[in-house]
């Protein structure tokens, strides 16, 4: 007599672990860099904003502010990933206006950094770390 077996071997079983296991071993990295690429976007684009506030802060004042609360800007979305920015080296002699825009990263993202120096009339200079 023959019995109809239904399911799986065992071998079929380890088979597929080991390919689902390996297709994790090589998105979960992937992953992550996309998720912290992102954040760095975000950042980016935060910054960005930052140096929009800060021309217009010149153009009705006459120099740069180092107070973020003196700009009128909305950062409430990095609140989760990033720390206050930061606004230094802030040079307003007319003709050589320039500053520097650090965010630095929290929680997950802690260790992680994202700065610009701005010269008017001149491309911005990014660094990551």
């Amino acid at each position: 007599m023959r019995r109809n077996a239904r399911g799986f071997t065992l071998m079929e079983l380890m088979v597929v672990i080991v390919i689902v296991a390996i297709l994790a071993a090589v998105a979960v990295p992937l992953y992550i860099n996309y998720v912290k690429d992102a954040q760095r976007t975000e950042a980016k684009g935060a910054i960005g904003a930052i140096i929009t506030a800060e021309q217009t802060y010149l153009q009705r004042n006459g120099s740069y502010t180092a107070t973020v609360a003196n700009l009128n800007v909305d950062l409430a979305d990095l609140a989760g990933n990033w720390n206050t920015p930061s606004i230094t080296n802030i040079v307003s002699t007319a003709g050589s206006e320039s500053f520097t825009v650090t965010l630095t990263g929290k929680g997950s993202m802690a260790g992680l950094s994202v700065s610009c120096v701005y010269t008017r009339g001149a491309a911005p200079v990014w660094t990551e770390q």
